[in-house]
């Protein structure tokens, strides 16, 4: 008798955690010929080696001066390439998109020069050919190979996968959307707009595959199979995944308590009654951040007495806070700053969900409502767009 209690016992936790796998939907996949990267709202940058050696390359176009060579790789896919960079003229990229060895039957790769810094950086995209009567597009870049700052690039091709797979989806009666640029990987991230906002939260709304997450009160899995995606149950739960904050203009700031370099605690926004106030994260060794602070200390210095202020979070990473100090000394920043020196992890960061900076947001302190972003406050611009905020809250506009 306990031998068949032991055998049902058994047999009944078998079935249980066979029906908590049973679960399975078809999810319904359309290929995306272009425009991933903006559907992924970013991408992951490759890098295709060059050298002298024409490898693979059966014939080339006529007039080459300098030309570098290389092969593209995605996955078990390849196709070779041709740069050339003649020392005093425009340079040209040709890629076998069609995988034959001849370069001289494919299309016209678009391939445009910028300046920037005193050097050339070249920007382009290109489709290739994928099979069953599919083409893909790239995007690609160059480094100028006489910039010191990028030597390591010197002989490199850089390119991202700007096609893929827009997959629909239902969980708990919900539809989703998704997206994968290029070939499923098994570990790879998937974004999933949870609040249908039209961006992605790195914090909130990715997915990495073959690990649990739960978005509607239930945990699942999404795998790569044989190059399809697949959602089961998964066997071990996780607690619901709050939405990503509304840190749109006309919505409540977030709250908080903290610490500043001079050593006092500041409660946001509770300590600008009276003021505009903006939140600026930053840090020092990020490039854009740098080129908006003459844009702020122009607003600064222009209405800092007539109630706007600016409380800046730094992204700095840790025993830096003395390196920070001097930077702001010596770009003569007096606004108040938090340095915590836990760089992407910053508290108040992954608080407001920062995924990239600069980020900044301009807020009220009486009423705590966001009156600006990024769009409004980035830019020669901003001191005349916090006069105007200025002015209507002096008028009760």
């Amino acid at each position: 008798m306990r031998r068949q209690l032991f055998a049902c016992t058994v047999l009944l936790a078998a079935l249980g955690s066979a029906s908590q796998w049973a679960f399975s939907q078809e999810i319904k996949e359309s290929f995306i010929a272009s425009g991933m990267s903006q559907k992924m709202g970013g991408y992951r940058p490759l890098r295709a080696a060059m050298s002298d050696e024409a490898k693979g390359i059966q014939k080339s176009p006529e007039g080459l001066e300098s030309p570098k060579y290389g092969r593209i790789e995605i996955e078990d896919k390849t196709w070779a390439f041709i740069l050339n960079e003649p020392e005093d003229a425009k340079a040209s990229l040709f890629i076998d998109a069609n995988n034959d060895g001849d370069l001289t039957n494919d299309p016209e790769v678009t391939w445009m020069p910028r300046e920037q810094g005193g050097f050339s950086t070249y920007n382009g995209n290109a489709k290739v050919e994928l099979g069953k009567d599919r083409s893909g597009a790239l995007g690609l870049y160059r480094f100028d190979p006489k910039d010191p700052a990028r030597a390591p690039l010197k002989d490199t091709l850089m390119f991202y996968i700007d096609f893929g797979t827009e997959y629909q989806l239902e969980i708990d009666g919900k539809e989703f959307k998704t997206f994968s640029a290029g070939p499923l990987a098994p570990n790879g991230m998937l974004p999933l707009d949870r609040n249908a906002d039209g961006r992605i939260s790195r914090n909130y709304e990715t997915i990495r595959l073959g690990e649990p997450f739960n978005f509607t009160g239930k945990t699942y899995v999404l795998k790569a199979v044989d190059g399809k995606l697949t959602l089961s149950k998964s066997d071990k739960e996780l607690p619901e995944l709050p939405l990503p904050p509304d840190l749109r203009i006309g919505k409540k700031a977030l709250e908080f308590s903290a610490s500043t370099m001079d050593g006092k605690e500041v409660r946001f926004p509770t300590d600008y009654k009276g003021k505009l106030v903006m939140l600026d994260f930053w840090a020092t060794w990020c490039g854009p951040c740098i080129g908006e602070i003459p844009n702020m200390k122009k607003a600064y210095e222009a209405h800092h007495e007539s109630g706007f202020d600016i409380l800046g979070i730094s992204f700095d990473q840790e025993n830096m806070e003395e390196k920070v100090k001097d930077f702001l000394k010596n770009r003569e920043m007096p606004w108040t700053q938090i340095y915590e020196g836990k760089f992407w992890e910053t508290t108040l960061g992954k608080m407001h969900d920062v995924s990239g900076i600069p980020f900044v947001l301009l807020v009220d302190g009486d009423t705590g409502e966001i009156l600006g972003t990024a769009k409004e406050l980035r830019g020669a611009g901003l001191s005349d767009f916090i006069a105007e905020q200025l002015e209507k809250k002096k008028s009760g506009q």
